[in-house]
């Protein structure tokens, strides 16, 4: 079930199209609002961002469980601290490493969560990957070098800074899927209550800083000069809340590794669409 709509579990076919179709929309518009809010600098509070996705999450999902009636929650609270934390981690550094790299470039290293989470897999759940995923592995890897060698002439404000803060929110997405695909199986947790709490922890730790660093205060006031901005922080939220829900049903119905793969094709045309809708420098070598 996702949103309140029930596809029966005997048609796997128009349970995967049906969240595909559902991941590649609501993300689409989540990374033309994320690459508006780049270029408003509004991003420069990543923490301040990072509370408003937590909140708008959480409260969402609330009103979700609430108008359904949902039974009480069935993981523990230490496994919802520990998502959380790499919630924070994820959605954080992501929003910082916009700071130091252009979007196509951010999102490209993005769609390369392929590789750690069969490195995860590999090494924490001791599954062994395919040998047709470690070759896609392996074109991942060439494909980013070839890539951020290109970028790095193209865009003389590229920075290296960016690579290591992407990558960071990079193992922290692949702890996320492993670590949500063994409780949503094991527990039998629903994606709602998944969504819901591992949102709170996280926005409870990341208002705690930032009210440390300030950046509340500053987030606050920008929102305050610019109802523009407030529009697009909430759409921004909104779509990100619809889209990880359709996420959330495919790691469950067909596991991490599945949901990657159709992650990381929809970032593919998110990277499309940046250079159609924000024009930017672009090379042949890409």
């Amino acid at each position: 079930s996702v949103l309140g709509i029930t596809v029966p579990d005997d048609k796997p076919t128009l349970c995967f199209f049906f969240c595909t179709g559902g991941i590649f929309f609501f993300y689409l518009i989540h990374s033309y609002s994320l690459e508006w809010l780049k270029n408003a600098q509004v991003l420069h509070q990543g923490w301040f961002v990072t509370f408003v996705q937590c909140a708008c999450y959480s409260v969402m999902s609330a009103t979700d469980r609430l108008l359904r009636g949902a039974g009480p929650r069935k993981a523990t609270l230490q496994d919802y601290m520990k998502i959380g934390f790499l919630q924070v981690m994820t959605l954080s550094l992501t929003n910082f490493s916009t700071q130091y790299l252009n979007f196509p470039t951010q999102m490209l290293f993005k769609s390369s969560k392929l590789i750690p989470v069969m490195a995860v897999n590999e090494i924490y759940f001791r599954r062994r990957g395919k040998l047709d995923e470690y070759f896609a592995a392996f074109l991942l890897v060439a494909g980013l070098v070839l890539f951020t060698l290109e970028d790095s002439k193209v865009h003389p404000e590229f920075n290296y800074t960016g690579v290591v803060i992407v990558s960071g929110a990079l193992l922290a997405d692949a702890l996320i899927g492993s670590v949500q695909e063994e409780i949503l199986k094991n527990r039998g947790t629903s994606s709602d209550e998944m969504v819901l709490y591992s949102h709170m922890m996280g926005g409870a730790y990341v208002l705690v800083l930032a009210l440390g660093t300030g950046q509340m205060q500053v987030g606050v006031a920008k929102c305050a000069a610019s109802p523009e901005l407030v529009a697009y922080l909430f759409v921004y939220s909104v779509v990100g809340f619809l889209g990880i829900s359709f996420v959330m049903a495919m790691i469950r119905r067909f596991g991490c590794v599945i949901a990657v793969t159709v992650t990381s094709t929809r970032k593919a045309l998110s990277i499309m669409l940046s250079y159609l809708l924000y024009p930017k420098p672009f090379s042949a070598r890409y």
